[in-house]
């Protein structure tokens, strides 16, 4: 699951590290995913997490909106992160990942820069916990039956352009027909499959009926 799921951020060019399935000897797949946080020498790149930067006790515990604002107080390219964390935010509504907690937002830094980590752990937990909520941080004080206005209320209070904003959901919009076929020709075995395009076509529909 988190193969097709990874696959469908790169897929709409968010940053996505080299990842993949690979054969085991038993025939079984094993997914393998690069660490984004070493440098080609091997040396270790400095991280952190949002669970760190908000001094949080409980990864569970916190909001969408601070992690956009301190995204904005600390990133180096604020304009283009913002952006970037909106749009895994809808991204993650749509693929149903409803467990991106404090600690799967990130990041990277050098030479005293910061920038939003590559995207991981991104996977659709609504096909294995089906009363799971809609999202694993509140958005819009909110956990779970989220609509499109949700969405765009975190977009002004991210102080995002309402025509970037309209961009990025037009963006998703268009990335439909990409996600069904992506997950259609997964190696999802068929039961799963079938979830997971119902996940996709009730999420679409809530985003964009």
């Amino acid at each position: 699951m988190e193969n097709v799921c990874m696959t469908m951020a790169e897929a709409i060019g968010m940053n996505v590290p080299p990842h993949g399935l690979f054969p085991m000897l038993d025939g079984r797949l094993c997914y393998i995913v690069k660490r984004f946080d070493r440098a080609e020498n091997g040396d270790k790149i400095q991280s952190e997490t949002m669970f760190q930067i908000l001094g949080s006790t409980d990864k569970y515990k916190g909001s969408l909106e601070s992690v956009g604002k301190a995204i904005r107080a600390h990133a180096e390219n604020v304009g283009l992160d913002t952006i970037d964390f909106f749009e895994r935010v809808l991204l993650c509504f749509l693929i149903g990942n409803g467990d991106m907690h404090l600690k799967n937002w990130a990041f990277l830094i050098r030479d005293k820069k910061a920038a939003l980590a590559p995207v991981y752990d991104f996977v659709s937990s609504k096909v294995y916990i089906k009363r799971e909520s809609d999202t694993a941080l509140t958005l819009n004080a909110k956990g779970n039956k989220l609509k499109r206005t949700d969405f765009e209320s975190l977009a002004n209070n991210l102080k995002i352009d309402p025509k970037a904003a309209a961009n990025s959901f037009e963006k998703m919009k268009n990335a439909r027909e990409k996600f069904r076929g992506l997950a259609i020709y997964s190696e999802l075995n068929p039961p799963m499959r079938q979830e997971f395009e119902d996940v996709l076509t009730e999420r679409f529909k809530r985003l964009f009926s």
